[in-house]
Protein backbone atom coordinates (compact mmCIF):
# COMPACT_ATOMS: atom_id res chain seq x y z
CA UNK A 1 0.00 0.00 0.00
CA UNK A 2 1.42 3.42 -0.74
CA UNK A 3 2.63 5.99 1.42
CA UNK A 4 0.34 8.35 0.70
CA UNK A 5 -2.43 5.87 0.95
CA UNK A 6 -1.70 5.02 4.59
CA UNK A 7 -1.64 8.44 5.59
CA UNK A 8 -4.97 8.97 4.14
CA UNK A 9 -6.29 6.39 6.18
CA UNK A 10 -4.56 6.97 9.46
CA UNK A 11 -6.36 10.79 9.19
CA UNK A 12 -9.37 8.20 9.74
CA UNK A 13 -8.87 5.19 11.58
CA UNK A 14 -6.16 4.14 13.79
CA UNK A 15 -4.00 2.34 12.32
CA UNK A 16 -0.33 0.48 13.10
CA UNK A 17 1.75 -1.08 10.05
CA UNK A 18 3.33 -4.55 10.63
CA UNK A 19 6.70 -4.89 9.07
CA UNK A 20 6.31 -1.43 7.10
CA UNK A 21 8.61 1.31 6.15
CA UNK A 22 10.45 2.81 8.99
CA UNK A 23 10.34 5.81 7.50
CA UNK A 24 6.72 5.95 6.68
CA UNK A 25 5.48 9.45 8.93
CA UNK A 26 1.57 9.51 10.37
CA UNK A 27 0.98 5.95 11.27
CA UNK A 28 2.39 3.57 14.28
CA UNK A 29 5.31 0.94 12.96
CA UNK A 30 6.07 -2.83 14.35
CA UNK A 31 9.22 -4.30 12.87
CA UNK A 32 12.03 -6.35 13.05
CA UNK A 33 15.44 -4.94 13.38
CA UNK A 34 16.31 -6.18 9.92
CA UNK A 35 19.14 -4.25 9.57
CA UNK A 36 21.03 -5.46 13.01
CA UNK A 37 20.25 -8.98 11.86
CA UNK A 38 21.45 -9.05 8.31
CA UNK A 39 24.58 -6.92 9.06
CA UNK A 40 25.66 -9.63 11.92
CA UNK A 41 24.75 -12.42 9.48
CA UNK A 42 27.22 -10.79 6.72
CA UNK A 43 29.92 -10.27 8.80
CA UNK A 44 29.85 -13.53 10.13
CA UNK A 45 30.18 -14.70 6.54
CA UNK A 46 32.78 -12.05 5.20
CA UNK A 47 34.78 -12.10 8.15
CA UNK A 48 34.53 -15.83 9.79
CA UNK A 49 34.12 -17.34 6.59
CA UNK A 50 36.17 -14.53 4.72
CA UNK A 51 33.25 -14.99 2.04
CA UNK A 52 34.40 -12.50 -0.32
CA UNK A 53 32.23 -12.49 -3.53
CA UNK A 54 28.86 -12.61 -2.56
CA UNK A 55 25.49 -13.21 -4.93
CA UNK A 56 22.28 -11.72 -3.69
CA UNK A 57 18.76 -13.07 -4.27
CA UNK A 58 16.91 -9.86 -3.07
CA UNK A 59 13.33 -9.38 -2.00
CA UNK A 60 10.70 -7.17 -4.30
CA UNK A 61 11.53 -3.64 -4.96
CA UNK A 62 8.62 -2.75 -2.70
CA UNK A 63 9.38 -4.63 0.42
CA UNK A 64 10.73 -2.89 3.40
CA UNK A 65 12.53 -5.63 4.83
CA UNK A 66 13.91 -6.71 1.84
CA UNK A 67 15.47 -3.42 1.13
CA UNK A 68 16.58 -2.89 4.49
CA UNK A 69 18.75 -6.33 4.40
CA UNK A 70 19.88 -5.14 0.90
CA UNK A 71 21.57 -1.75 2.69
CA UNK A 72 23.09 -3.77 5.45
CA UNK A 73 24.42 -6.29 3.46
CA UNK A 74 26.00 -3.26 1.05
CA UNK A 75 27.47 -1.67 4.37
CA UNK A 76 29.65 -4.39 5.43
CA UNK A 77 30.70 -5.12 1.98
CA UNK A 78 31.67 -1.47 1.91
CA UNK A 79 33.44 -1.69 5.17
CA UNK A 80 35.76 -5.01 3.42
CA UNK A 81 38.01 -3.49 0.88
CA UNK A 82 38.35 -7.27 -0.75
CA UNK A 83 34.83 -7.83 -0.49
CA UNK A 84 32.59 -7.32 -3.29
CA UNK A 85 28.48 -8.02 -4.62
CA UNK A 86 29.47 -10.05 -8.02
CA UNK A 87 26.06 -10.81 -9.03
CA UNK A 88 21.98 -9.93 -7.75
CA UNK A 89 18.96 -11.32 -8.70
CA UNK A 90 15.36 -10.07 -7.61
CA UNK A 91 12.82 -12.61 -6.47
CA UNK A 92 10.10 -13.32 -4.91
CA UNK A 93 10.14 -14.23 -1.65
CA UNK A 94 9.00 -17.50 -3.02
CA UNK A 95 10.66 -20.96 -3.53
CA UNK A 96 10.25 -21.13 -6.95
CA UNK A 97 12.03 -17.73 -7.18
CA UNK A 98 14.96 -19.08 -5.41
CA UNK A 99 14.79 -21.79 -7.54
CA UNK A 100 15.34 -19.36 -10.58
CA UNK A 101 17.38 -17.40 -9.23
CA UNK A 102 20.10 -20.08 -8.59
CA UNK A 103 19.25 -21.01 -12.50
CA UNK A 104 20.48 -17.53 -13.42
CA UNK A 105 23.26 -17.49 -11.52
CA UNK A 106 24.80 -20.67 -12.46
CA UNK A 107 24.10 -19.53 -15.81
CA UNK A 108 25.63 -16.43 -15.46
CA UNK A 109 28.69 -18.15 -13.81
CA UNK A 110 29.17 -21.18 -15.99
CA UNK A 111 27.73 -23.61 -13.11
CA UNK A 112 31.60 -24.70 -12.72
CA UNK A 113 32.11 -24.59 -8.49
CA UNK A 114 35.16 -23.05 -8.83
CA UNK A 115 34.10 -20.25 -11.39
CA UNK A 116 31.04 -19.36 -8.67
CA UNK A 117 30.48 -16.88 -6.29
CA UNK A 118 32.00 -17.51 -2.43
CA UNK A 119 28.29 -17.38 -1.26
CA UNK A 120 24.76 -16.84 -1.89
CA UNK A 121 22.73 -13.76 0.58
CA UNK A 122 18.77 -14.54 0.65
CA UNK A 123 16.74 -12.02 1.59
CA UNK A 124 14.20 -14.94 2.82
CA UNK A 125 14.55 -18.20 3.74
CA UNK A 126 11.57 -19.51 1.33
CA UNK A 127 14.26 -18.28 -1.60
CA UNK A 128 17.34 -20.30 0.34
CA UNK A 129 15.13 -23.45 -0.15
CA UNK A 130 14.92 -22.97 -3.41
CA UNK A 131 18.61 -22.17 -4.04
CA UNK A 132 19.64 -24.95 -2.04
CA UNK A 133 17.08 -27.40 -4.37
CA UNK A 134 18.41 -26.35 -7.17
CA UNK A 135 22.51 -26.38 -6.53
CA UNK A 136 21.83 -29.82 -5.04
CA UNK A 137 20.15 -31.03 -8.76
CA UNK A 138 23.20 -29.85 -10.29
CA UNK A 139 26.18 -31.01 -7.95
CA UNK A 140 27.10 -27.62 -6.13
CA UNK A 141 27.58 -28.60 -2.71
CA UNK A 142 26.53 -26.47 0.25
CA UNK A 143 28.95 -24.67 1.95
CA UNK A 144 31.39 -26.86 0.77
CA UNK A 145 31.45 -25.04 -3.12
CA UNK A 146 29.39 -22.28 -1.84
CA UNK A 147 27.73 -20.81 1.29
CA UNK A 148 24.09 -19.84 1.37
CA UNK A 149 22.56 -17.80 3.82
CA UNK A 150 18.79 -17.07 4.62
CA UNK A 151 16.62 -14.68 6.50
CA UNK A 152 13.58 -15.24 8.97
CA UNK A 153 14.00 -18.49 10.38
CA UNK A 154 11.08 -20.62 9.51
CA UNK A 155 10.73 -24.07 10.37
CA UNK A 156 11.87 -25.72 7.15
CA UNK A 157 14.91 -23.88 7.63
CA UNK A 158 15.95 -26.15 10.35
CA UNK A 159 14.87 -29.32 8.06
CA UNK A 160 17.06 -28.63 5.21
CA UNK A 161 20.24 -30.63 4.31
CA UNK A 162 22.83 -28.44 5.41
CA UNK A 163 20.42 -26.56 7.60
CA UNK A 164 20.23 -23.21 7.11
CA UNK A 165 22.19 -20.23 8.87
CA UNK A 166 19.63 -17.45 8.50
CA UNK A 167 18.29 -14.53 10.93
CA UNK A 168 15.48 -15.51 13.35
CA UNK A 169 13.24 -12.65 13.46
CA UNK A 170 10.43 -12.45 16.21
CA UNK A 171 7.04 -12.93 13.86
CA UNK A 172 5.12 -13.95 17.08
CA UNK A 173 6.11 -10.89 19.32
CA UNK A 174 5.88 -8.47 16.43
CA UNK A 175 2.10 -9.36 16.00
CA UNK A 176 1.22 -9.06 19.42
CA UNK A 177 2.89 -5.94 19.53
CA UNK A 178 1.46 -3.99 16.69
CA UNK A 179 -2.00 -5.39 18.18
CA UNK A 180 -0.67 -3.79 21.53
CA UNK A 181 -0.15 -0.50 20.02
CA UNK A 182 -3.30 -0.73 17.93
CA UNK A 183 -5.32 -1.04 21.06
CA UNK A 184 -3.24 1.90 22.62
CA UNK A 185 -4.52 3.78 19.85
CA UNK A 186 -7.62 3.45 19.86
CA UNK A 187 -7.28 4.51 23.95
CA UNK A 188 -5.66 7.80 23.17
CA UNK A 189 -5.55 8.71 19.62
CA UNK A 190 -3.25 11.66 20.26
CA UNK A 191 -0.60 9.65 20.94
CA UNK A 192 2.48 10.70 18.15
CA UNK A 193 3.26 7.82 16.30
CA UNK A 194 6.18 5.39 17.10
CA UNK A 195 8.47 2.83 15.27
CA UNK A 196 9.61 -0.07 17.16
CA UNK A 197 12.03 -2.40 16.15
CA UNK A 198 12.46 -6.23 17.88
CA UNK A 199 15.45 -7.26 18.31
CA UNK A 200 16.65 -10.66 15.92
CA UNK A 201 18.87 -13.34 15.79
CA UNK A 202 21.94 -14.78 14.24
CA UNK A 203 21.52 -18.32 13.55
CA UNK A 204 24.24 -20.52 13.20
CA UNK A 205 23.74 -23.83 11.52
CA UNK A 206 25.70 -25.39 8.74
CA UNK A 207 24.84 -23.92 4.97
CA UNK A 208 27.62 -21.13 5.51
CA UNK A 209 30.27 -23.06 6.63
CA UNK A 210 30.12 -23.68 10.46
CA UNK A 211 30.08 -27.10 12.16
CA UNK A 212 27.45 -28.32 14.40
CA UNK A 213 26.70 -26.16 17.37
CA UNK A 214 28.58 -23.28 16.68
CA UNK A 215 27.79 -20.25 18.49
CA UNK A 216 27.60 -16.76 17.03
CA UNK A 217 30.20 -14.26 17.18
CA UNK A 218 28.61 -11.17 16.13
CA UNK A 219 25.73 -10.48 17.84
CA UNK A 220 22.50 -8.91 17.31
CA UNK A 221 21.64 -5.88 19.43
CA UNK A 222 18.68 -7.73 21.95
CA UNK A 223 17.53 -4.34 23.29
CA UNK A 224 14.28 -3.24 21.22
CA UNK A 225 13.93 0.28 20.41
CA UNK A 226 11.60 2.68 19.89
CA UNK A 227 11.64 6.05 18.49
CA UNK A 228 8.73 8.85 18.46
CA UNK A 229 8.13 10.60 15.30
Amino acid sequence: MPATALARLARRLPVVVVAGDAGLRGVDVVAADNWSGAHALVTHLVVDHRRRRLYHVDGPESAPDAKTRRLAMQAVIDGQPDAKLVGAHSGRFSVRSGEAAADRMLAEFGGVAGQLPDAIVCANDQMAIGVLRTLTARGIRVPDDIALVGFDDIYPATLCDPPLTTVRQPIRGIGERACEQLIERIATPTLRPTVELLPTELVIRSSCGCPPGTVARHLVPTVPMTRER
